[in-house]
């Protein structure tokens, strides 16, 4: 159940894994969708990213009844469009989504990190700024390095590297 006053980290997969959202225009779609849908929907988004078959989401609503809608426009549209890109009306694009509540401080920020590190793990860059799909850019421009190191230092994520996403 949705609790209003709670942090939760989404993880949103395409149908059978299949990569979507290879091209840098398809992940571009859903971070200007997301950033619309985020400010209609007044959700605090604090970290984000875009991977080939997912994404993954940490985010605070105040109305967390609101959340399918959410998840209906932006994956509606972005289906939509994907599919007139290829000619192909009423495919499948996406799976489904699943919310974890976050239990406390620690948990918040380990998922603060796996979320940014998730293109590492996936093996699809070596160093997390060359991944420009992801809200690590924002807080490298905004906070430092320093800052986010510190955070990764303080808040490790080697236990969640492991293993499936979803």
């Amino acid at each position: 159940m949705w609790r209003d006053d709670t942090w939760y980290i989404i993880t949103a997969s395409t149908y059978q894994r299949a990569p979507y959202l290879v091209s840098d225009q398809a992940k571009i779609l859903v971070r200007d969708k997301l950033k619309e849908l985020i400010q209609a929907f007044k959700i605090r988004l604090k970290a984000w990213v875009i991977l080939n078959n997912h994404y993954h989401l940490l985010l605070k609503t105040d109305n967390g009844y609101s959340l399918p809608r959410f998840f209906q426009r932006l994956h509606g549209s972005t289906s939509f469009i994907f599919n007139g890109w290829e000619g192909k009306r009423g495919r499948k694009v996406w799976y489904n989504y699943w919310d974890t509540c976050i239990r406390d401080k620690h948990d918040f920020w380990t998922r603060f990190n796996y979320i940014h590190n998730n293109p590492i793990k996936h093996g699809y860059v070596n160093n997390l700024s060359d991944w420009p799909y992801s809200s690590y850019h924002y807080y490298l421009r905004t906070q430092g390095e320093e800052w986010l190191a510190d955070v990764l230092r303080t808040y490790p994520v080697l236990d969640y590297l492991e293993g499936d996403d979803f």
